[in-house]
């Protein structure tokens, strides 16, 4: 059986014309504000995520770092690391309908 694969990124209905509700993934829509915030939201973790990723590297190759300064960014990383997996499970929730409310 051939699943068929849906474009989130394509919706043939604006914002504000009123055929918008008729829209076949709504709940995940280029036009929902909440997706755009989501998105957002991951966006910023990941940027996060690889600016600590370089600051370990610069601390495990600088001449002049501390123990505390090492642990702190490992730290950092592991917890960062965990909030974008969290924040991408959420949003394959959301795509396979799974997620009431939210205003999905």
């Amino acid at each position: 059986m051939l699943k068929k694969i849906i474009d989130y990124n394509t919706c043939y209905y604006s914002p504000g014309h009123d055929k918008h509700s008729c829209c076949t993934h709504q709940h995940y829509c280029i036009f929902n504000p909440n997706r755009i915030e989501l998105e957002n939201q991951i966006n910023d973790l990941s940027n996060d995520l690889h600016s600590h990723i370089k600051a370990l590297h610069a601390l495990k190759t600088g001449r002049n770092y501390t123990n505390a300064n090492y642990r702190e960014t490992k730290e950092a990383i592991k917890l960062l690391n965990e909030d974008l997996g969290n924040l991408r499970d959420f949003e394959k929730k959301i795509k396979n309908k799974e997620v009431k409310g939210y205003g999905y």
